[in-house]
């Protein structure tokens, strides 16, 4: 009998025992698995096991873990000149064997055969009474497709890059200076300031009522400069509760702090690393975050909550608010000294209802892009245009956007009208009784009959202009059945004087 075959049945016979009705589960199994003893030698793998490294039971069985190491095709010189053959054409570099029997614990690690395939081995001890390693229990499983898969998704994210800078630079609606719509004399005074900032790496201050689009501003102001294909991140100070802003702006370093995860967490500005910052409402800042803002804007560094030294950050601040900050720091609410940090470059965007030309093309705009999204066809009247010409928009576009949105949800017929908008606008009303002028016919007539008259005629005016008793009744506040009784009614008193009621 050979040696090898000798060795083959000794281990066979010495652990036969421990693998009894063992190989018809390993062998159903999806993994590699190769069980070892506290000396290191291999005593059992399953097929799957087998075809991963490449080489056969007979090959293996009675041999060393340390046989498996072949990184930079190193092998054992003392084995045959056969085995070192077979041992340099496909087995792991590294093995987690060793590293578990030193440390008594679980050991994984991504190893490579020399063939190129990559293989995730996670290898387990199985201890005695005495707390000494007997047995270590190695799986493995090839993850070369899944490194290929992750490739192929860096490739295609390149190619999509580049197919959407191509779009960028070639279609004029996305490649133009600004999609802000503007027609009033402020707002075309801030796109000549915006294009002389943006250019720049500039701190830019943006003041303004809320909804004047603050946070479009910020957009175009990264959009037209150097860092427009980096992030640009919208952080709102206001939506972040106050012990957890620091940690959000700055992140943490690993285990900063009980709960922490183990790997720290980036903060919003190692996000938008290269690119830009939006810092909305930040009037709403506490004192003591303010002055590690200031910190970030005098040094160009941050400094991680467990953080042992400032990381340096190359990120642009835009900030915005509503505040008036010249107040807030007469009353000591804000620090000077970050006032005037961020007073390099001011826009300053004034409420919609004084700039109210600008009322127009942002309706259409708006109504535009959700016609689009819902798939509808609505437009203005003219008499509902005049409505939002009238309106005050206490909350500027905003209000504006998200009132036109509603109305392409909810809205049946295409023609918007004025009484389709919320009643809080101010719209136009059917002429009162108290301007009619009695006419001799009416003169001798009862009161009733005369309210009736009026009534009718105020009724007929409104179908003339409106074309529906629905559209009606929503104006004067009553039943579409009461508009279309009254109506039929009057016409039957009046006879041939009166025109024949008929809804059209």
């Amino acid at each position: 009998m050979s040696k090898k075959k000798y060795e083959v049945s000794y281990f066979q016979e010495k652990y036969g025992h421990l693998f009894n009705g063992m190989d018809a589960i390993l062998n159903v199994l999806h993994e590699g698995i190769c069980i070892s003893n506290a000396q290191g030698i291999i005593l059992k793998m399953n097929p799957m096991y087998e075809r991963l490294c490449g080489l056969s039971p007979d090959k293996l069985l009675g041999k060393k873990v340390s046989f498996l190491n072949s990184k930079h095709g190193v092998f054992d010189e003392a084995e045959p000149h056969a085995d070192r053959v077979e041992q340099k054409k496909g087995i792991f570099m590294g093995a987690v064997s060793p590293v578990i029997l030193k440390s008594k614990r679980p050991a994984s690690s991504v190893q490579q055969t020399s063939g190129g395939r990559k293989n995730l081995l996670h290898g387990y001890p199985m201890l005695n009474v005495d707390g000494d390693v007997e047995l270590v229990i190695t799986f493995i499983r090839d993850i070369s497709h899944l490194t290929l898969f992750k490739e192929q998704i860096e490739h295609h994210k390149d190619i999509f890059k580049k197919f959407w800078s191509t779009i960028r630079n070639n279609d004029p609606e996305i490649s133009a200076p600004t999609s802000i719509v503007i027609e009033s004399p402020a707002m075309k005074k801030v796109m000549v300031q915006l294009q002389k900032v943006a250019k720049t790496d500039a701190t830019v201050l943006i003041l303004g009522n809320t909804g004047v689009g603050k946070g479009e501003v910020a957009r175009q102001i990264h959009a037209q400069s150097g860092r427009s294909d980096n992030t640009f991140f919208c952080a709102d100070c206001t939506s972040i509760p106050e012990n957890l802003i620091e940690s959000e702006l700055f992140g943490y370093a690993p285990g900063a702090f009980s709960g922490a995860r183990r790997e720290g967490k980036p903060g919003y500005f190692d996000i938008a690393a290269g690119g830009t910052i939006f810092l909305d409402e930040i009037g709403e800042l506490s004192l003591p975050m303010q002055a590690k803002l200031l910190r970030v804007l005098q040094d160009q560094e941050i400094m991680q909550i467990g953080g042992l030294k400032p990381k340096k950050t190359d990120t642009r601040i835009i900030a915005a608010t509503n505040v008036n900050l010249e107040q807030a720091v007469a009353n000591g609410k804000f620090r000077q000294d970050l006032y005037y940090r961020l007073q390099v470059s001011v826009l300053h965007i004034l409420p919609l209802k004084e700039r109210r030309e600008d009322i127009q093309p942002l309706a259409q705009h708006f109504l535009q892009r959700y016609n689009l999204k819902y798939r509808k066809q609505f437009y203005f009247s003219d008499e509902a245009m005049e409505t939002l010409l009238k309106h005050a928009w206490p909350g500027n576009v905003r209000e504006l956007q998200n009132m036109i949105q509603g109305i392409v949800i909810t809205n049946e017929n295409n023609i918007i009208e004025p009484m389709d908008l919320p009643r809080v606008m101010p719209r136009e009303t059917a002429p009162s009784p108290g301007s009619h002028i009695l006419t001799k016919s009416q003169l001798g007539k009862p009161l009733k009959q005369i309210m009736a008259d009026i009534e009718l005629e105020i009724l007929q005016q409104a179908m003339d202009k409106y074309k529906s008793t629905e559209k009606v009744a929503q104006l004067f506040q009553v039943n579409r059945t009461t508009v279309s009784r009254k109506l039929q009614a009057g016409n039957k008193k009046r006879n041939h004087r009166g025109r024949p009621y008929q809804e059209r």
